[in-house]
């Protein structure tokens, strides 16, 4: 549900800053209840849509993010190729690499990353990516840390499955878009699943 405290038009420095102390201000129970039903959602909607020898790109959650093990983890029993990203100093275009969650270590950002040397996967072999953020709408806009990271990948891929994660206290009316900004086809959180047409 919709914050009611977040005024009309706001900056999108001003949402970031809004959204990330709502999102910290969840207790450790409260973001893990909701992490596991965000995870029960996702995994029931890549059943659908992926399979096996399919590659789905998930991020490894940093902070109070939406944590992503169940649902690697299940992507994994289903056969899936697991991608995660890396950020190359320099190029606002994410790497992703062939790797699971044990093999990851700390990177940029405090990210934790897989290791340059770990097989590169192209944008155009994944099948789905599920994406983190600070803010969301049901309309598939959303609000990431600032870098354009996530965008300017996305701009160059070809897959239409973006699945962006929240905890429902982050989605609003609207987030505020640039002409940059690529939309997700879904936003997942704890109570419901938004679909954009």
């Amino acid at each position: 549900m919709s914050d009611p405290t977040l005024p009309g038009p706001r900056s999108k420095r001003a949402t970031r800053q809004t959204l990330r102390a709502i999102r910290d201000s969840l207790t450790r129970e409260e973001r893990a209840t909701a992490a596991a039903a965000i995870a029960r959602s996702t995994n029931a909607l890549i059943a659908t849509r992926l399979q096996a020898g399919d590659v789905l790109a998930v991020y490894a959650a940093k902070g109070t993010e939406v944590d992503t093990t169940a649902i690697a983890e299940d992507a994994i029993r289903r056969g899936i190729t697991l991608t995660y990203p890396r950020v190359v100093a320099g190029d606002r275009t994410l790497v992703f690499h062939a790797v699971t969650a044990a093999e990851l270590a700390p990177g940029q950002f405090g990210l934790k990353e897989p290791h340059e040397d770990a097989p590169v996967i192209a944008l155009d072999q994944i099948t789905a990516f599920v994406i983190p953020g600070l803010a969301f709408d049901r309309e598939g806009g959303r609000t990431g840390w600032g870098m354009g990271h996530y965008d300017a990948t996305l701009a160059l891929a070809p897959s239409p499955l973006r699945i962006g994660l929240a905890f429902e206290c982050q989605v609003i009316d609207r987030v505020p878009r640039d002409a940059h900004d690529i939309p997700m086809s879904h936003v997942i959180t704890e109570v419901a699943t938004y679909t954009v047409a």
